[in-house]
């Protein structure tokens, strides 16, 4: 395969995450964020669930502690991960709800922390406290729009933490077991627990919400399902594989936003502001000084 295959891989997960940011806007218009989240993962555990019928028989032999950390991705990525973003992004405009996820290395940094004690160095320290600052500038804007948008910004701070978690733990569970076993249960699990809250919540409009969808709303959520949940997932695996760990983050998060603002801007006509251009440049630098180091 040629040498530059995964490369543009990883890119094109980097297009299809940011495009999310805009897509899941308009899935949002038809969708609470719970019906979106179960919806997604149900139909994606689906798609996986040939996957999981193969891993099978190793699931069976999982340790206690292997097991315990597919629970913890699970909850992480499936649940938590798109309840708290989809919560972010039905209020905040794509681009400022994708930049303060885009922060997830910086937390992903702390934990690794706390949890298998990685060192912190001093420039790692500093790049924490620089994208610390982007998220304060961009709450900063929020806060001129009203309470709801500064509001939104501890949710989309949540779904941040949540995905930083999954890195984490992911990262262990990648070592152990084949990609696609991981990208099985976790969709399986978390669908699982989605609809348990559906059910203890007693919001039973999930389970009719999508008898109203129009043709573009089907579409959007296709979209997530197929290109956001499945594919890009398989992609990343594939392109992590083959690509050296601070390249392939640079590649699938930093043109992120880019993607994002371009898509915002031709879908939803709404043009990013020089305030979101400057807290995002802080905080994707506050990353870049992270990972370099």
């Amino acid at each position: 395969m040629k040498t530059w295959a995964p490369y543009l891989v990883l890119l094109v997960v980097s297009a299809i995450w940011g495009a999310h940011a805009v897509v899941g806007v308009a899935a949002l218009r038809a969708l609470s964020p719970l019906a979106l989240s179960a919806w997604r993962y149900a139909f994606t555990a689906v798609l996986f669930a040939p996957a999981l019928v193969a891993a099978a028989k190793r699931l069976h032999h999982l340790t206690l502690s292997d097991g315990l950390l597919l629970l913890i991705a699970s909850l992480s990525s499936a649940v938590f991960y798109p309840l708290f973003y989809y919560r972010s992004l039905a209020v905040l405009p794509p681009v400022e709800s994708l930049l303060i996820v885009n922060a997830a290395p910086v937390l992903t940094a702390l934990f690794a922390y706390f949890f298998y004690r990685e060192r912190l160095s001093k420039r790692q320290v500093i790049g924490l406290v620089i994208a610390l600052l982007g998220v304060v500038v961009i709450s900063l804007q929020a806060a001129t729009r009203g309470t709801q948008s500064l509001e939104v910004i501890f949710d989309a701070v949540i779904g941040t933490a949540a995905f930083a978690l999954y890195s984490v733990v992911s990262r262990k569970l990648y070592m152990r077991l084949p990609l696609f076993d991981v990208l099985a249960v976790t969709s399986f699990v978390g669908a699982i627990f989605l609809w348990l809250i559906v059910l203890f919540t007693h919001t039973w409009s999930v389970a009719t919400a999508l008898e109203t969808l129009r043709v573009g709303e089907w579409l959007s959520l296709l979209f997530i399902v197929l290109f956001v949940s499945t594919i890009a997932y398989i992609l990343y695996g594939f392109g992590l594989a083959r690509v050296p760990g601070a390249v392939s983050a640079a590649l699938t998060f930093y043109p992120q936003p880019l993607f994002a603002a371009i898509l915002q801007w031709i879908w939803l006509g709404k043009a990013v502001t020089l305030l979101t251009v400057i807290g995002g440049a802080i905080i994707l630098t506050g990353s870049f000084v992270l990972r370099r180091s």
